[in-house]
């Protein structure tokens, strides 16, 4: 991960705060200078408190250094979400993790080959994975993929047949998120807010469903983007039908409709025909 110390100052200066007032309280005024200067990237809680004070997410100045390997897990999770497995599984197949130079790159490797592995039902082996993300880099990497893995988790122990287990892992992971101390980008944001409604919805509890999903949307109007929006509005479609409002379900889904039209035709659209279809019977 690498710090953008030139858009720091700037957004620094853009509230009026000079380093040492930026540093009061956090750090000393020299690592507002070296953060700006030399791009130095300072401890989490530092970071965290700095990006607070400053009013924005960490990933307006924090970017994934561009790799060639970033670029494969980049297409990697294109897939998952087109739910091209098949690609993905045969992309991952490629990636050789004694060649990983950071915890972060490891860290979205065990995450990627588990969420491959819950879509193929090999649970003993994803869960495997999760594990080792949430143990071994849970100190050292403070980002989303934390949450998306403790998610993922849940998703396998419910597929499993634990909701029980499913339903403490999703609070979990609502609660890192709430945190909002975790590095992320909008798509990774938004990705883990329709992945929790999901689950919710699984879970059978509708309400926290639209919750959640409402949280992605706003997320995304904020940043202007169709990403996964067709999906937020197909699950409060489906938790409006849980909750016996078909009015509301219609909405949701007529709504769901569009977005997956506006968005290139979407894997989603014939979900979502079929839901509205079902609600005219």
């Amino acid at each position: 991960m690498k710090l953008r110390g030139d858009l720091l100052k700037q957004i620094r200066r853009k509230r009026g705060l000079s380093q040492t007032a930026l540093a009061e309280g956090i750090c000393t005024q020299a690592t507002i200078s070296l953060m700006e200067k030399q791009n130095r990237l300072p401890k989490m809680d530092i970071l965290t408190a700095i990006c607070e004070r400053l009013n924005i997410s960490s990933d307006r100045i924090v970017e994934n250094e561009v790799s060639g390997i970033n670029e494969t897990f980049n297409q990697i999770v294109d897939n998952l979400i087109s739910r091209n497995f098949e690609d993905a599984s045969t992309l991952l197949k490629k990636v050789h993790v004694k060649n990983l130079e950071s915890d972060f790159d490891k860290q979205r490797y065990y995450y990627l080959v588990g969420m491959v592995q819950v879509e193929s039902d090999q649970l003993d082996e994803a869960i495997f994975n999760f594990e080792l993300v949430l143990t071994q880099f849970a100190t050292t990497s403070a980002n989303i993929y934390l949450a998306m893995t403790t998610a993922g988790m849940a998703l396998a122990y419910l597929k499993r047949g634990d909701k029980e287990r499913a339903a403490r892992l999703t609070t979990r992971s609502v609660k890192l998120i709430d945190n909002k101390k975790l590095i992320g980008s909008l798509h990774q944001w938004a990705s883990i807010d329709c992945q929790i409604a999901e689950l919710y919805l699984q879970l059978d509890d509708p309400d926290n469903a639209i919750k959640v999903a409402n949280k992605g949307i706003e997320l995304c109007r904020e940043h202007d983007s169709l990403f996964l929006l067709d999906e937020l509005y197909l699950c409060i479609g489906r938790s409006y039908i849980l909750k016996n409002d078909a009015k509301k379900a219609k909405e949701a889904l007529e709504i769901a409709k569009s977005l997956s039209i506006a968005r290139h035709g979407s894997v989603t659209e014939d979900t979502i025909l079929l839901e509205l279809k079902n609600l005219e019977v």
